[in-house]
């Protein structure tokens, strides 16, 4: 199941975006887990000024629920594809949509 947590919206995200998140939440149901959206397309400060959250092409995904989150990591990035950057945080995936680094 795919759950998005209170003040988390995809209400603006990107169609690609949603369609990985779709995807993703199969790594995360063969473990068992929910998939928590824990940050979308909301408008609040970001780390980076040009964050791809802005853009509605950022998903952060809790990492906790996981049994191994680099092994969860590598399955997310192997499923989506080049064109998606999947980086592990302390407590979350970033997830986001970047087909510029897939064309190189």
């Amino acid at each position: 199941m795919i759950l998005v947590k209170k003040g988390a919206s995809i209400a603006n995200c990107r169609q690609p975006i949603l369609v990985a998140l779709i995807q993703i939440a199969s790594i995360f149901e063969s473990e068992g887990v929910d998939t928590v959206v824990t940050s979308g397309s909301e408008v609040y400060k970001h780390t980076a000024n040009r964050s791809a959250h802005y853009r509605g092409d950022a998903i952060d995904v809790r990492s906790r629920t996981v049994a191994d989150p680099v092994v969860t990591r590598q399955a997310i990035a192997d499923l989506l594809g080049a064109d998606f950057v999947v980086i592990l945080e302390s407590n979350h995936f970033h997830i986001h949509w970047s087909p510029v680094y897939g064309q190189g």
